[in-house]
């Protein structure tokens, strides 16, 4: 675990980039320097804190913290470190200001923002919030869709950073986005930079045309990336960190992405794999009371029935095998992983409805309960993570069936 020299580092480190970038290294090296100087006074403790005079175009190494200041409890040096944050906002004025602190924990990491907030009492959300209500002027500070894809990926990449390494975290979702660029062209917007690198640069640029694109066509995008980066952890043996990614990410973050139709659940199991599993199924509850040939039949025309509502069931067809010991083949064409949670579920609900809705009321009644007793655990699971509502689509068609 980072101590409380190693947090301090990090995040006057930090500080040094952003102002650097905004004017020059030497520039931010100076202007902390003296900062530092005036609250020493205050916390004597501070002198532990070095900074070298130095024109390196490298940032590591700049600052020295001596150990002895882990000695000094935490929550005294979160309100120095408090303190030196708002003599930097009262230069930079309540806007920028907004930006410097958010920027600032985009940057700091994970870790050390867990740290600052739990040990030190340096609440940078708080901060940043605080500025937004003295400011008036929420419209200046709105959260723009730029933003939420900068910091969902900026989340990603730590996420993945953590199971692997940083320069694969970068290359594999600069991959991935490249990957997903033919469906969605305005993922050209988006850039991930080594910084260690490419000197100067943001790590994560996302260029403002952004904010145009329509919010369902970001949610199709934004999930998509989620499940490639998901699935290249998964075939190298790794953790899914769709958990980890929604515990870092705000409300308002979190909100603006449910608005996109993003709902941030395990990908380990694709879209393809949940409807050829649903689809078996309801052809295998269907054929217990009929045929497996009338089944096939009537969940094909189904499927056909409401594709003009879910352009993607277009993809998917039922055909006869070629293989004495199967019946059928569920075929499923192009890539359907990366649709929206909220279509996917939708089409599911959809398609149990209008079986319901055709079958006798004798098998009807059972019909829902005999889909969740067959159907495998984990794709059960993963149909009501997405929201699929059994017990509504049964009050539905009770209603439905009463009013008859």
């Amino acid at each position: 675990m980072l101590e409380t020299a190693d947090v301090t580092r990090q995040f006057i480190e930090t500080i040094i980039d952003i102002i650097g970038r905004k004017t020059s290294q030497e520039y931010a090296v100076i202007t902390i320097q003296n900062l530092l100087k005036r609250i020493q006074l205050k916390y004597s403790f501070l002198r532990d804190v070095q900074i070298k005079n130095s024109r390196s175009l490298e940032l590591e190494g700049i600052v020295s913290v001596n150990d002895s200041l882990n000695d000094i409890p935490p929550k005294d040096v979160g309100r120095a470190l408090k303190e030196l944050v708002a003599k930097i906002m009262g230069s930079l004025g309540k806007t920028a200001g907004f930006f410097f602190i958010r920027e600032t924990r985009e940057k700091i990491g994970i870790e050390c923002d867990r740290i600052l907030l739990k040990e030190m009492d340096v609440d940078l959300t708080l901060m940043q919030s605080t500025i937004i209500i003295e400011s008036k002027s929420i419209n200046v500070l709105e959260i723009q869709k730029s933003d939420v894809i900068r910091r969902f990926i900026k989340v990603l990449i730590e996420a993945v950073e953590k199971q692997t390494s940083k320069s694969f975290a970068l290359s594999s979702l600069q991959q991935n986005i490249n990957k997903l660029n033919p469906q969605h062209p305005f993922l050209s917007s988006i850039i991930i930079n080594d910084v260690r690198y490419t000197l100067g640069s943001e790590e994560i640029v996302v260029q403002e045309n952004i904010n145009s694109i329509d919010n369902l066509d970001l949610g199709r995008a934004i999930t998509s990336i989620l499940f490639e980066t998901d699935k290249t952890l998964i075939d190298l043996g790794r953790n899914s960190i769709a958990g980890e990614i929604k515990t870092h990410l705000t409300y308002e973050y979190l909100s603006m992405l449910k608005e996109m139709g993003v709902t941030i659940t395990s990908q380990g199991i694709g879209f393809t794999a949940v409807f050829t599993h649903v689809i078996k199924t309801m052809i295998d509850i269907i054929g217990q009371s009929s045929s497996e040939n009338y089944a096939i039949l009537i969940v094909n025309s189904f499927l056909r029935k409401i594709e003009t509502k879910f352009d993607f069931l277009r993809l998917i067809h039922i055909e006869p095998s070629t293989k004495l010991d199967e019946m059928y083949h569920i075929i499923i064409g192009g890539n359907i992983d990366g649709i929206s949670e909220t279509d996917a579920r939708r089409a599911i609900q959809q398609l149990l409805e209008t079986i319901i809705q055709s079958l006798g009321e004798n098998i009807s009644n059972e019909f829902i309960q005999n889909f969740k007793n067959s159907l495998e655990k984990k794709y059960l699971v993963k149909i009501e993570e997405m929201g699929v509502n059994f017990h509504m689509i049964e009050l539905h068609e009770s209603m439905l069936t009463k009013t008859e």
